[in-house]
Protein backbone atom coordinates (compact mmCIF):
# COMPACT_ATOMS: atom_id res chain seq x y z
CA UNK A 1 0.00 0.00 0.00
CA UNK A 2 1.19 3.73 -0.55
CA UNK A 3 2.36 5.80 2.04
CA UNK A 4 3.31 9.17 1.92
CA UNK A 5 4.63 11.05 4.75
CA UNK A 6 4.05 14.68 4.10
CA UNK A 7 5.53 17.64 6.78
CA UNK A 8 2.81 20.65 6.78
CA UNK A 9 4.39 23.76 7.35
CA UNK A 10 1.03 24.84 8.69
CA UNK A 11 -2.43 24.29 7.92
CA UNK A 12 -2.28 25.15 4.15
CA UNK A 13 0.62 23.74 3.07
CA UNK A 14 2.54 20.03 2.97
CA UNK A 15 5.65 19.31 1.42
CA UNK A 16 6.50 15.53 0.48
CA UNK A 17 9.23 13.79 3.26
CA UNK A 18 9.17 10.89 1.15
CA UNK A 19 7.22 7.70 0.12
CA UNK A 20 7.04 4.12 2.20
CA UNK A 21 4.92 0.89 2.09
CA UNK A 22 2.47 -0.07 4.96
CA UNK A 23 -0.53 -2.01 4.53
CA UNK A 24 -3.48 -0.91 6.29
CA UNK A 25 -3.81 -3.61 9.58
CA UNK A 26 -0.16 -4.53 10.02
CA UNK A 27 0.21 -2.62 13.43
CA UNK A 28 -1.52 -2.90 16.67
CA UNK A 29 -3.29 0.40 17.17
CA UNK A 30 -4.18 2.49 20.29
CA UNK A 31 -6.83 3.90 21.79
CA UNK A 32 -7.50 6.52 24.89
CA UNK A 33 -9.95 5.14 27.76
CA UNK A 34 -13.44 5.53 25.72
CA UNK A 35 -12.38 5.03 21.96
CA UNK A 36 -12.89 2.32 20.13
CA UNK A 37 -9.73 0.97 18.32
CA UNK A 38 -10.89 -0.64 14.50
CA UNK A 39 -8.99 -3.20 12.24
CA UNK A 40 -9.79 -3.65 8.92
CA UNK A 41 -10.48 -7.25 7.97
CA UNK A 42 -9.17 -9.10 5.57
CA UNK A 43 -11.31 -10.75 2.79
CA UNK A 44 -11.16 -13.91 1.53
CA UNK A 45 -8.92 -13.30 -1.44
CA UNK A 46 -6.61 -11.52 1.37
CA UNK A 47 -7.04 -8.18 0.49
CA UNK A 48 -9.00 -5.56 3.01
CA UNK A 49 -12.78 -5.22 4.10
CA UNK A 50 -13.64 -1.53 3.03
CA UNK A 51 -17.01 -2.60 5.04
CA UNK A 52 -14.78 -2.01 8.06
CA UNK A 53 -12.96 1.04 8.94
CA UNK A 54 -9.26 0.97 8.31
CA UNK A 55 -6.68 1.02 11.04
CA UNK A 56 -4.44 4.02 12.35
CA UNK A 57 -1.54 2.79 14.07
CA UNK A 58 -0.69 4.78 17.03
CA UNK A 59 -3.98 7.34 16.86
CA UNK A 60 -4.60 8.75 20.15
CA UNK A 61 -7.39 10.58 18.73
CA UNK A 62 -9.55 9.64 15.86
CA UNK A 63 -11.91 12.02 14.03
CA UNK A 64 -13.21 9.90 11.59
CA UNK A 65 -14.21 5.93 11.19
CA UNK A 66 -16.45 4.88 8.43
CA UNK A 67 -16.41 1.52 6.54
CA UNK A 68 -19.18 0.27 3.97
CA UNK A 69 -19.58 3.97 2.62
CA UNK A 70 -21.00 4.36 -1.08
CA UNK A 71 -21.11 8.03 -2.68
CA UNK A 72 -19.88 11.58 -1.41
CA UNK A 73 -19.60 12.10 2.21
CA UNK A 74 -18.84 15.29 4.38
CA UNK A 75 -18.22 15.08 7.92
CA UNK A 76 -18.37 17.20 11.26
CA UNK A 77 -15.98 20.19 11.18
CA UNK A 78 -12.82 18.69 13.51
CA UNK A 79 -12.14 21.88 15.72
CA UNK A 80 -8.61 21.78 17.06
CA UNK A 81 -6.05 19.37 15.00
CA UNK A 82 -2.37 19.81 17.41
CA UNK A 83 0.90 19.79 16.46
CA UNK A 84 1.72 15.50 16.13
CA UNK A 85 0.62 13.50 13.19
CA UNK A 86 -2.24 13.35 11.24
CA UNK A 87 -2.84 9.63 9.89
CA UNK A 88 -5.50 9.26 7.04
CA UNK A 89 -6.10 5.52 6.11
CA UNK A 90 -8.56 4.73 3.28
CA UNK A 91 -10.16 1.14 1.58
CA UNK A 92 -12.12 0.46 -1.17
CA UNK A 93 -13.76 -2.25 -3.48
CA UNK A 94 -14.81 -2.23 -6.85
CA UNK A 95 -13.23 0.02 -9.66
CA UNK A 96 -12.59 3.96 -9.57
CA UNK A 97 -11.04 5.68 -7.18
CA UNK A 98 -11.94 7.48 -3.64
CA UNK A 99 -10.61 11.18 -3.22
CA UNK A 100 -10.17 12.31 0.26
CA UNK A 101 -9.54 15.91 1.48
CA UNK A 102 -8.55 17.35 4.69
CA UNK A 103 -9.59 20.74 5.11
CA UNK A 104 -6.68 22.76 2.87
CA UNK A 105 -4.25 20.30 4.46
CA UNK A 106 -3.87 17.18 2.47
CA UNK A 107 -5.74 15.54 -0.40
CA UNK A 108 -5.35 12.14 -1.53
CA UNK A 109 -6.88 9.81 -4.39
CA UNK A 110 -6.86 6.69 -3.88
CA UNK A 111 -7.37 3.41 -6.90
CA UNK A 112 -9.73 1.07 -5.95
CA UNK A 113 -9.80 -2.66 -6.43
CA UNK A 114 -11.69 -5.53 -4.87
CA UNK A 115 -9.17 -7.21 -1.91
CA UNK A 116 -6.66 -3.78 -2.34
CA UNK A 117 -4.50 -2.39 0.53
CA UNK A 118 -5.84 1.03 0.31
CA UNK A 119 -3.91 3.86 1.19
CA UNK A 120 -2.34 5.35 4.37
CA UNK A 121 -0.71 8.10 4.95
CA UNK A 122 0.28 10.44 7.53
CA UNK A 123 1.50 14.22 7.69
CA UNK A 124 3.33 16.06 10.15
CA UNK A 125 1.59 18.92 11.60
CA UNK A 126 3.96 21.82 12.63
CA UNK A 127 1.20 24.22 14.33
CA UNK A 128 -2.29 23.78 15.34
CA UNK A 129 -5.52 23.94 12.91
CA UNK A 130 -9.11 24.80 13.84
CA UNK A 131 -11.95 24.06 11.77
CA UNK A 132 -10.83 20.93 9.31
CA UNK A 133 -13.41 19.99 6.93
CA UNK A 134 -13.20 16.41 6.17
CA UNK A 135 -15.16 15.21 2.99
CA UNK A 136 -14.56 12.38 0.41
CA UNK A 137 -15.70 12.17 -3.30
CA UNK A 138 -15.86 8.54 -4.33
CA UNK A 139 -15.90 7.44 -7.98
CA UNK A 140 -16.03 3.79 -7.59
CA UNK A 141 -18.37 0.80 -8.51
CA UNK A 142 -17.87 -0.14 -4.56
CA UNK A 143 -17.88 0.69 -1.31
CA UNK A 144 -15.58 2.61 0.74
CA UNK A 145 -13.60 3.02 4.52
CA UNK A 146 -11.98 5.85 5.78
CA UNK A 147 -10.42 6.90 9.26
CA UNK A 148 -8.49 9.64 10.01
CA UNK A 149 -7.16 10.44 13.21
CA UNK A 150 -3.73 12.17 15.34
CA UNK A 151 -0.70 11.26 17.43
CA UNK A 152 1.28 13.46 19.44
CA UNK A 153 4.47 11.26 18.31
CA UNK A 154 6.09 13.27 14.99
CA UNK A 155 6.08 10.82 12.56
CA UNK A 156 9.64 10.66 11.04
CA UNK A 157 10.39 10.83 7.54
CA UNK A 158 11.48 7.07 5.80
CA UNK A 159 14.83 6.41 5.98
Amino acid sequence: MPALLLLLTGCTGAVSAGDRTTAVGTQAGTASAGEASATAAPTASGGWDPRTPPQLPDAQRTFVEVGGETGAHSFPVISDIRRGTLQVSVVCSGSGTVEVKVGSMTGSSTVCADGGPGQYDEMVVDRECRNVSVSVTSRTTGSWGLSVGWTKVVAEPPG
